[in-house]
């Protein structure tokens, strides 16, 4: 706390704010869990880039959990920082516990940054290479492309990650409990998201793969029958008939606004008194109403 005297002297706390915010996000981005979150994700992006050619849309569908182990490791970091809040020496410190906060956040958006910028990185490649294959003829596609929205989801659960990261690392006694419930917590909604796929589901869930599939009330015998702009999955082990595959910008969007809700709700619960009502307020505002426009837009 030496290094921030003077700025605490000049009375200024957003120039204190921003000198712990740097520090933190020094500490996070060479945080041993981090590196490890990357390589895990790179090993998950080399995997699906040996699917199979004819696993249509296995790609597309996948694509959004593979910066899943970055999320984890993002929460593990945050929640290290936000712990130390609870050791004894800050009772000592120069600034108080708002300050101290605000410098946590702005420390963990820099990993919300590196994460807007893989997302970004893979989007570009991804048009630049024409698109992934999706659906099955007569409705596929071999040029489909991912919404603004849908990129938009990593940055999103970043965001969550961090909330989730400073509520455990801030409220849970024990450092070890908090990384373990941080881990219990995102290992479902990445390896198990397959769970959350159906329609009735996919609102609530963390990590949203698309396309929904839907299913066609009126079978036609012949598929070249259904509207062309629909993407369709043909018959298989696991459905009977025909099934329409859903993708939509506005859900995705919808979505992130469900994620961004739930992270304000969390950030409330690890910050100070003052600012605590009124994010958790607008969390779960943000959260009902992004999951109520879910339902709307899907079919």
């Amino acid at each position: 706390m030496t290094v921030l005297a003077p700025l605490v002297a000049t009375r200024r706390p957003s120039r204190v704010v921003l000198a712990l915010g740097r520090i933190e996000a020094h500490r996070m981005l060479r945080h041993p869990v981090l590196a490890g979150g990357l390589v895990l994700s790179g090993v998950h992006g080399w995997l699906t880039l040996r699917f199979p050619d004819d696993w249509s849309g296995a790609r597309y569908t996948v694509a959004p959990m593979l910066l899943g182990p970055v999320m984890i490791a993002i929460s593990m970091a945050v929640a290290g920082s936000f712990h130390r809040e609870r050791t004894e020496l800050v009772a000592d410190a120069p600034v108080g516990e708002e300050v101290r906060a605000g410098g946590r956040v702005l420390g963990g958006l820099a990993l919300v940054a590196l994460v807007t910028l893989i997302a970004a990185v893979a989007a570009i490649v991804i048009r630049a290479r024409g698109g992934l294959d999706l659906g099955d003829a007569p409705g596929r596609t071999l040029h489909a492309q991912f919404a603004l929205t849908e990129v938009l989801q990593q940055p999103s659960l970043a965001v969550l990650a961090v909330g989730a990261g400073a509520a455990a690392g801030r409220r849970l006694r024990s450092h070890g409990s908090a990384l373990l419930l941080l881990f219990t917590a995102w290992f479902p909604t990445i390896y198990v998201v397959w769970g959350f796929q159906g329609r009735g589901v996919v609102p609530f869930s963390i990590i949203q793969l698309q396309p929904v599939s839907l299913p066609i009330t009126t079978q036609a015998a012949d598929p070249s029958q259904y509207p062309a702009s629909w993407l369709l999955s043909e018959p298989g082990e696991y459905q009977s008939g025909w099934m329409r595959l859903f993708t939509s910008g506005s859900l995705a969007g919808w979505h992130d606004v469900y994620l961004l809700g739930l992270a304000a709700l969390l950030l409330g619960v690890a910050l100070p008194r003052g600012p605590r009502v009124v994010l958790v307020s607008a969390g779960v505002v943000a959260a009902a109403v992004g999951v109520t426009m879910q339902y709307l837009v899907i079919p």
